[in-house]
């Protein structure tokens, strides 16, 4: 019995993307939004590590013949900010959504990481700073103004 079996062998060729990524941030979740046209839900997968608060995207498709087009993102999902155990994906009409639900509720004021967010703070400091500004420039120029009488 003399069988001839030849093994050949396909290489495939890959062109690397990065998707692109638009994050949506709201009051009680960000959610990232990546367009992946093209791809199956069996094309690719998301990872989530809990312990390491990140997020991992990645995915293969083939394009024609031998060419495949595949892809990998990483997210920080930071276990301060994120409930990264309860982070969701969703994928429907070629757009993948990463939901991350927040641990406490943020708007524009608690997120903003600028220490004078408090407006009223701002606003009581504001005129103290703008009379020190005033008086230190007022005493430079008499400085410079009286040496340049003297030195005449």
């Amino acid at each position: 019995m003399d069988t001839n079996s030849d093994v050949v062998t396909i290489v495939r060729s890959y062109e690397d993307f990065m998707p692109y990524c638009k994050l949506q941030k709201e009051e009680l979740r960000d959610t990232y939004q990546i367009p992946l046209h093209g791809f199956k839900i069996e094309q690719f997968k998301v990872c989530v590590n809990d312990k390491k608060g990140t997020i991992k995207i990645e995915g293969e498709r083939p394009v024609d013949g031998n060419r495949w087009s595949r892809f990998r993102q990483s997210f920080k999902a930071s276990p301060d900010v994120y409930r990264v155990k309860d982070i969701s994906a969703r994928f429907q009409n070629g757009v993948l959504s990463l939901i991350l639900p927040k641990t406490k509720p943020s708007n524009d004021h608690t997120s903003n990481r600028f220490p004078f967010a408090n407006t009223s703070l701002l606003l009581r400091i504001a005129p103290a700073l703008v009379v020190m500004v005033a008086v230190g420039g007022y005493g430079i120029f008499k400085y410079f103004t009286s040496m340049h009488v003297i030195g005449s």
